[in-house]
C-alpha cells in the first residue's frame, strides 16, 4: 500500500477506535513524529509510541492526516488579531 507520508513528518491520529491495549494508547487528535514504515502494508511507525500487535510497531495509514500547517497559521494569526482588538480598547 503506497502512502504520501514522509519519514520525520509530523501527523495528526485521526482515528483511535479499537481497543487500548492494541493500539498502544494512540490518542485522537495527538500528533507523531513518522520514523519508518511497515515494509509489508506501508503502515507507519512513530517516535512517540508503538503498536503492540505489528511486527514492525507500525499503526495503520488510515489512522492518520497530515498536519496542515496552512490552517494552523491562520488560526494563529485570528487569535493574534482578536487579542490586539482587545487591548486597543
Amino acid at each position: 500500500m503506497d502512502n504520501d507520508f514522509n519519514i520525520g513528518e509530523i501527523v495528526v491520529c485521526v482515528n483511535a477506535k479499537g481497543s487500548w491495549y492494541r493500539l498502544g494508547r494512540l490518542k485522537k487528535n495527538e500528533m507523531y513524529t513518522v520514523i519508518g514504515f511497515n515494509p509489508f502494508d506501508g503502515g507507519l511507525i512513530l517516535k512517540e509510541i508503538k503498536s503492540r500487535w505489528s511486527g514492525h510497531n507500525a499503526y495503520k495509514v488510515d489512522r492518520f492526516r497530515k498536519v496542515d500547517y496552512a490552517f494552523t497559521k491562520k488560526v494563529l494569526v485570528a487569535i493574534k488579531l482578536q487579542k490586539q482588538e482587545k487591548v486597543q480598547f
